[in-house]
């Protein structure tokens, strides 16, 4: 009866799907047997609740909410009044004979079918007029069938006696010997039954039109949340749609300037590399001179005596002179480093793009804007 209940239920979609009859389990899909209320007063089968128990703790299956269980059972107590309109559903699905003429009702004439409660005996519609109108049956208390009162509700199970108060300190029904046996200041507290039935009829009208503009509060909230869910999908389907389209701008502005930045270091590069070649050629030209004027000069003062030397040295000397004195070009005039800004340029670049349209940033729990972005970093 109860297979597949340890899979709970995924989302209210699949609530709504459920059969949600208020005497048929969530889990199970049948009437209850033995309902549990669980502490956030969802109701289950006990069969279907049983084992899911751990550490005196039960995990409702719909909302996951936990609830504290006592006893060997692992199970919460049975709800008294879910157990209550299960029998009374299944009494109401029995044939029910007239006491007087033995006429059996169908269902569909239930609602005609009458009850004594002080006969303890139902009663048809013909039957209740001709013989339940006579003087001596005025003080027979005559309901409709589906208001009867059992025998377990009329009389008090440990006196034997039937109620006549009813207590609304302990909200219990009292027959006269619990009246008797109760201390006088609890005595202030007992009503009569009658009365006691029409202060609750009045509690329980007060209480219903609160859970019924609860119910209307929570239907309106979640029309509401529906509506947000829908406005965000479509929200995030407009963001990430500008999203892309400003990255597909901002990817296409970044390739031109790309592409403007690599003509530019290929031109720094040329620039450079052709000065650097016309100062090493001036240079390796220089060097064979002055290699030769050094051998020159060694290979004169090892041959020439002193006459030559006087008439020859001072021209020598002015030779060196005036080489050493020429514009060589020892230091580059330039520097190697090849700089084209690439930083700023491609940040000037996409300025435009990003102030066109300033869009509102998300901004998280440390000022970051989006994952991994920080306001610095931008």
């Amino acid at each position: 009866m109860a297979g597949g209940i340890f899979s709970p239920l995924g989302s209210c979609s699949e609530l709504e799907k459920a059969n949600c009859h208020p005497l048929v389990c969530l889990l199970c899909h049948e009437p209850y047997q033995h309902p549990c209320l669980l502490d956030c007063y969802h109701n289950f089968c006990a069969s279907c609740l049983r084992g899911r128990a751990s550490d005196g703790r039960l995990r409702c299956p719909l909302c996951g909410h936990p609830s504290v269980v006592r006893g060997g059972t692992g199970l919460p107590p049975v709800d008294r009044l879910l157990q209550f309109l299960v029998d009374s559903s299944a009494d109401s699905e029995e044939d029910v004979q007239c006491a007087n003429c033995d006429r059996c009702c169908t269902k569909a004439e239930l609602d005609t079918m009458y009850f004594c409660n002080t006969c303890g005996q139902p009663l048809c519609a013909p039957c209740r007029e001709e013989t339940h109108r006579a003087r001596m049956f005025t003080r027979h208390e005559i309901v409709s069938l589906s208001k009867r009162t059992k025998d377990i509700h009329k009389k008090c199970p440990l006196h034997e006696e039937p109620y006549i108060m009813f207590s609304t300190e302990k909200k219990s029904m009292l027959c006269i010997n619990c009246f008797r046996d109760m201390q006088g200041e609890s005595r202030a507290h007992c009503i009569d039954i009658e009365t006691a039935y029409m202060q609750g009829c009045q509690r329980l009208d007060q209480a219903v039109m609160a859970v019924k503009e609860l119910q209307t509060s929570t239907r309106e909230a979640i029309v509401l949340l529906k509506a947000m869910i829908e406005e965000v999908r479509n929200s995030a389907s407009e963001e990430e749609a500008a999203i892309n389209s400003l990255f597909s701008r901002m990817q296409e502005q970044l390739s031109e300037r790309k592409k403007t930045l690599l003509k530019a270091v290929q031109s720094q590069h040329e620039e450079k590399e052709k000065a650097f070649k016309e100062q090493l050629a001036h240079l390796a030209s220089l060097l064979p001179t002055l290699q030769v004027h050094l051998v020159t000069c060694s290979a004169f003062l090892s041959s020439a005596n002193k006459a030559e030397f006087l008439d020859l040295g001072y021209q020598l000397m002015e030779r060196l002179q005036r080489i050493v004195k020429l514009p060589h070009r020892l230091r580059p005039a330039q520097t190697s480093k090849i700089n084209s800004e690439y930083r700023a340029e491609f940040a000037r670049c996409l300025e435009p793009l990003l102030m066109l349209s300033p869009r509102r940033s998300v901004v998280g729990s440390a000022g970051g804007i989006g994952p991994g972005i920080t306001g610095t970093n931008m």
